[in-house]
């Protein structure tokens, strides 16, 4: 896998939130930020046919309040 480099400024009380649970858990900082925006990330949509893709992606942008609309 490739990795990129990226700088990140952080708000203090933010980064020792996060120094202080990755020493909790015995992870490194980068793992526990790369687990974090992993979980928080969009999904990939790549793996739902080509005709979705789009509307999946329009769902995924929408607000609580319009998706209970068409729910």
């Amino acid at each position: 896998m490739t990795v990129k480099d990226i700088l990140l400024p952080l708000p203090e009380d933010l980064y020792l939130r996060l120094e202080q649970t990755a020493r909790a858990t015995s992870q490194s900082l980068t793992d526990l930020l790369v687990h974090a925006i992993r979980a928080g990330s969009p999904p990939d949509w790549s793996q739902a046919p080509a005709e979705f893709q789009a509307d999946l992606a329009a769902l995924d942008r929408m607000e609580d309040a319009a998706l209970w609309q068409i729910a």
